[in-house]
């Protein structure tokens, strides 16, 4: 078996296989690329193949040849797109664009929700002096205070403000902060006394906090409560709820 520089042992047919691409006029990285062997062991197998003129005329057109798969053409368009983004739009442009998000959602866009925003931190310096140029105060950190939904009620997080007014939007009559029994936690909605709707806006994040969730998991279903789980990624970017909440809806 050919012995490569790193340990790692190859059949001896794959040397020879090698020998004969490199005679056939392909480049190291094609062989490479062909056999799954490193780079530094094609080289060492094919170092004393001699190759024609005419072949060494062939593997210059190729260099010169950019060949995309798939992979790299998503890669490449997904770090040109700001690029694209900043010819196509000026700085009125994406100023209104956070207006219009006012308009269609009556609150401030979380930074989350545009995928654009590197070029409003090179437009405005940063996400806040774009919000701040666009007319409007800046939103306060998610967990910081607390929020008053439009019924009414107090949440603890910007989130579960967003929430709670898409239940009262939707007609879904629901309370907050009710406990688990005779437990001392609360969960965040509580619909026709059977149906938890938890946020957990911090999963992953604490430790503590994930101990909390499968607590309330034990919890809803020692009481036979119906539990929605709802996470970061079910709200931003875009809001998923209605996905989420359809058995409600129905209902």
């Amino acid at each position: 078996m050919a012995k490569a520089r790193n340990g790692v042992r190859h059949d001896a047919m794959v040397k020879s296989r090698a020998i004969a691409l490199r005679n056939s006029g392909w480049t190291h990285r094609e062989i490479t690329k062909e056999l799954g062997v490193s780079l530094s062991t094609a080289w060492l197998w094919v170092r004393g193949v001699q190759v024609s003129p005419e072949l060494k005329s062939e593997i210059e057109k190729r260099r010169n040849v950019r060949r995309w798969d798939e992979t790299e053409r998503r890669i490449l368009g997904q770090r040109l797109r700001p690029f694209q983004f900043k010819i196509k739009y000026g700085d009125e442009d994406l100023l209104n664009k956070i207006r219009l998000f006012y308009e269609e959602n009556g609150r401030i866009p979380l930074k989350k929700e545009f995928n654009a925003l590197r070029i409003y931190r090179e437009r405005f310096g940063s996400w806040n002096s774009a919000i701040q140029k666009a007319g409007f105060e800046t939103n306060p950190v998610l967990f910081a205070r607390r929020y008053v939904a439009r019924d009414g009620h107090v949440c603890d997080s910007f989130t579960e403000r967003i929430i709670d007014d898409w239940l009262t939007e939707n007609n879904i009559a629901h309370r907050r902060n009710v406990r688990y029994g005779l437990d001392k936690s609360n969960v965040d909605f509580l619909i026709n006394d059977t149906i938890a709707v938890e946020f957990f806006g911090l999963a992953g994040v604490q430790i503590k906090y994930d101990r909390i969730i499968v607590k309330k998991r034990r919890l809803a279903k020692k009481l036979g409560w119906q539990l929605i789980e709802i996470y970061a990624e079910h709200m931003y970017p875009k809001n998923k709820l209605p996905l989420l909440l359809r058995s409600i809806t129905k209902n």
